[in-house]
């Protein structure tokens, strides 16, 4: 079996470093600023600095995550998606990891609509198991996505390269699922 590597697109993930990098910066004159200076805004008035260490830290904390995670991945575009003979490995969104999710463990690929964007959902055995295996927030937020969107607890975004083969890549993914558990 070949091993199916797909790359995030550099081009899309430049916007996002720009914007986040904005982002960071402005959370950053709002957590810095509220020590020197007192901050007055015409159209709010003077900001206390307490409400300005607290609005500048949770957004630095926010957007610095952003940052880093966007930044990284314009500079290693590379193995977003790998379908290899055991299973898969998701890096296509904060949710995924570096880990090997097994055919074994999984049932089907179906294609899913997302806020009009396709991805893949994976449906799995015993979703228990999966979600125990993740960190408590991208556990949480893998509940989110299925509650909010009604998606599959694995739900991989299709990289815009990819998004005219997306049904050529769900079919093999279930020719691999349904050869891993006949055997």
């Amino acid at each position: 079996m070949e091993t199916i590597s797909i790359a995030h697109s550099r081009k899309d993930y430049g916007v996002g470093v720009l914007l986040a990098t904005l982002m960071l910066g402005a959370s950053l004159f709002l957590l810095f600023g509220s020590f020197f200076t007192d901050l007055n805004f015409r159209f709010m008035g003077i900001v206390s600095p307490e409400l300005a260490v607290l609005a500048g830290g949770v957004g630095t904390l926010f957007f610095g995550y952003g940052f880093f995670f966007l930044l990284k991945r314009f500079l290693f575009p590379k193995g977003a998606l790998v379908i290899n003979e055991k299973g898969i490995i998701n890096r296509t969104n904060a949710i995924g990891s570096s880990h090997v999710i097994p055919f074994e463990d999984m049932k089907k690929a179906r294609l899913e609509m997302v806020n009009s964007s396709p991805n893949i959902g994976i449906e799995l055995h015993d979703d228990e198991k999966y979600l125990k295996s993740l960190p408590f927030l991208k556990r949480k937020a893998s509940e989110i996505n299925k509650n909010s969107f009604g998606t599959s607890i694995i739900s991989l975004d299709a990289p815009i390269k990819t998004r005219e083969r997306i049904h050529e890549i769900v079919d093999i993914i279930n020719e691999r699922i349904e050869k891993a558990n006949s055997i």
